[in-house]
């Protein structure tokens, strides 16, 4: 069975509580046969989500089990409230909140053994002209030691922080880096890997990006109802 592709909203923590509410009306008006939605909302928004038809996601957790951490959201609450979805190693929280390579790989460990679907993100910092070398190295760290019967809730998110923002990527550089990370995870783990591009993308090169890749990842455009309806018209 061939998978759908999927457009992956990462809306981070750009809303209000009426906003969310307000979007997620209209957003569940969207139609969207061709491909699956998956929804990270703010965290304080998740439970705004436990009746819905399509699947959400936690854009971060706590790696360790419950207990007396103040302030930390642990992983068996999120599923407690039907959230199977998480997205680990995220550029933004090595620079901005400094999370280091060994705290996402404990919440890579921790998300892929609880069995939940887990979207690993990688890229390099800096262009590179070739970004696969670096991507292997991530690879091969954040891999390493993890049980191999866990790897089939693994997908990996291709997230070049260089092109985050307005900058945009050649599609014929980001279809070969993609190729290169899958022949990769099938050569040396045997299994077939979602590969997500994250870059820049807007409604000139959505469809061109999704034709070579397994869907996309969006943030400024999954917090605009308006432009979001613009990058579904052209998918």
């Amino acid at each position: 069975m061939v998978n759908m592709k999927k457009v992956i909203l990462n809306q981070k923590s750009y809303f209000l509580y009426k906003e969310m509410v307000d979007f997620k009306k209209e957003f569940e008006k969207l139609k969207h046969d061709n491909f699956e939605f998956i929804i990270f909302p703010p965290v304080l928004y998740l439970t705004l989500f436990k009746t819905v038809d399509y699947k959400v996601g936690a854009q971060n957790f706590y790696s360790y089990k419950t207990g007396s951490f103040s302030g930390e959201i642990n992983l068996e609450s999120l599923k407690d409230i039907g959230i199977n979805y998480t997205m680990v190693g995220l550029y933004e929280r090595r620079k901005l909140m400094y999370e280091p390579y060994e705290e996402s790989k404990e919440k890579l460990f921790k998300s892929l053994s609880s069995k939940c679907e887990t979207i690993l993100c990688i890229g390099e910092s800096v262009k590179k002209r070739k970004p696969f070398n670096y991507l292997k190295n991530e690879l091969n760290y954040y891999l390493k030691s993890i049980e191999s019967n866990n790897l089939k809730y693994l997908s990996l998110a291709y997230i070049p922080s260089s092109a985050i923002g307005e900058i945009e990527y050649e599609v014929s550089k980001i279809s070969k880096t993609i190729d290169s990370l899958k022949k990769y995870m099938k050569n040396k783990y045997d299994i077939n890997v979602e590969v997500y591009y994250g870059g820049y993308i807007d409604s000139n090169n959505v469809k061109d990006i999704l034709n070579v890749s397994d869907g996309i990842i969006v943030d400024s455009y999954s917090t605009d109802i308006n432009k979001l309806k613009e990058l579904i018209k052209e998918i």
